[in-house]
C-alpha cells in the first residue's frame, strides 16, 4: 500500500508525523456516485519511520506493510463484531433473548475497548505500520 503525504513534525526515533489525504475508496468521482454523501476527502495524520533525509513540509511516498494493515484493520473490526455474536450465543443459550442482547453488547464493548488498548501499547513501544520511502 502506498500513498503520498507531507511531512508536518519530525519525532523522535527517527519517525515523522505525515499529513495524508485518504481518497474515496470508488474511484473520487463522487458527482457521478453519490453513495458515500460526497465526503470525497479525509486528512489523516499517522506516523511514520523516516529512513530519508525528508523534512518538514517535504512532500513523501509512504509504504504500508500490508499484512501489518490487514491485522490491523481485523483487530479493529472483526474482534468486536465475533465477540458480539459469541456473547449473543451464549446470552440466549443461558438467559433467553435479553441475556443473548446483554451478553453481546458486553462482549462488544470489551472488543472496542481490546483495540483500543492494543493501539496505544503499539503507540507506546513506537510500533508504526508506515515507513517514508522516498521523498518527492
Amino acid at each position: 500500500m502506498t500513498q503520498q503525504g507531507i511531512i508536518k513534525k519530525l519525532l523522535p526515533g527517527g519517525r515523522a508525523e505525515v499529513e495524508v489525504t485518504r481518497r474515496s475508496a470508488c474511484g473520487h468521482d463522487c458527482a457521478k456516485c453519490g453513495g458515500c454523501g460526497g465526503l470525497e476527502t479525509q486528512t489523516l495524520y499517522v506516523t511514520a519511520r523516516n529512513h530519508t533525509d525528508a523534512g518538514i513540509g517535504d512532500r513523501v511516498l509512504l509504504e504500508g506493510e500490508s499484512g501489518h494493515l490487514l491485522g490491523l484493520a481485523a483487530l479493529v473490526y472483526m474482534l468486536p463484531l465475533v465477540l458480539f455474536f459469541v456473547g449473543y450465543a451464549i446470552g440466549s443459550v443461558t438467559g433467553g433473548g435479553a441475556a443473548g442482547a446483554l451478553g453481546g453488547g458486553v462482549l462488544f464493548v470489551i472488543g472496542i475497548i481490546g483495540a483500543i488498548l492494543y493501539s496505544r501499547k503499539m503507540k507506546k513501544n513506537g510500533e508504526v505500520p508506515f515507513e517514508i520511502t522516498h521523498k518527492l
